[in-house]
């Protein structure tokens, strides 16, 4: 019936051969729209799961936007007090979320709902812990551009200062793009995480800025009326993103290593010769 189309849909295309890890680096944008056009109705599916996460993050900016927008009054400090338990809630979600992505994006199988919760049994800790950084990371960066932009009339220099932290604050939002797929990839300490995210960020700065626009405009398009945004605002950015980190990651990290291992078992085969 209807030709295979939906086993198509599910399993892929039989006639079209898998393309392997190494395809990462010499066709990641082949390997990229082809994964999309395989699990794209699984990804409306891990999106529908991963909203219900973060809905209390939703609710609770829906509300101080609303009371912003009728007073008039800045977003205050209990804003991030409040917002920070709810994204703990949505850490160990984003591990999962993130872990299933990262196969998808390399070609690999995952299932939307085992493995999500695989993920997030192994690395609900690290998440929490990432994600209240973030959470920090956040209300400080607020507090500071507040303060600097209302400063600036009156120094320069807090006009320097202002867009030196606009320039930290941003390249800490793209290191997010790596943060969670190490996470959930590599046994790394969550300072060894945030080192390496910040070194790739530099290192693949155009690429990587590129990819957080996309990424930040499609959330907008998608959040534009609110509704889009359960279906298509969260797993498709991550999904653009973590395609890019895979590559980053087999680029500066596998394959390096991969390398060295064939170097080691190419000296022992000599040296038993």
């Amino acid at each position: 019936m209807f030709g295979g189309f939906f086993e198509r849909m599910y399993y892929g295309n039989p006639h079209k051969p898998d393309l392997k890890y190494e395809n990462l680096r010499e066709k990641p944008i082949k390997l990229f729209f082809t994964v999309l056009q395989v699990r794209f109705w699984n990804l409306i599916k891990l999106n529908l799961l991963y909203s219900i996460f973060w809905l209390p993050a939703f609710i609770w900016t829906y509300i101080q936007l609303q009371v912003t927008a009728q007073t008039g009054e800045p977003i205050s400090v209990f804003y991030f007090l409040v917002l920070i338990p709810c994204l703990l809630f949505a850490g160990p979600a984003t591990a999962g979320v993130t872990y299933v992505l990262r196969n998808w994006a390399r070609d690999d199988h995952a299932w939307v709902f085992s493995d999500f919760k695989d993920a997030w049994k192994m690395n609900w800790k690290e998440s929490l812990i990432v994600m209240f950084i973030n959470g920090l990371a956040l209300m400080i960066f607020y507090v500071n551009l507040t303060f600097y932009r209302a400063m600036a009339a009156q120094n320069i220099l807090f006009l320097m200062l202002y867009y030196f932290m606009l320039m930290i604050g941003l390249i800490y939002a793209m290191m997010n793009i790596y943060i969670f797929p190490m996470l959930v990839t590599y046994k790394l300490k969550v300072r060894q995480i945030f080192k390496n995210a910040l070194l790739f960020t530099l290192a693949k700065l155009p690429h990587t800025f590129i990819i957080f626009v996309l990424m930040v405009a499609l959330f907008i398009a998608s959040a534009w009326y609110i509704f889009p945004v359960f279906f298509v605002g969260l797993t498709f950015p991550m999904f653009i993103g973590v395609s890019l980190a895979n590559w980053v990651f087999y680029k500066y990290m596998d394959r390096p290593a991969n390398n060295a291992a064939e170097s080691d078992a190419d000296r022992e085969k000599q040296d038993e010769q």
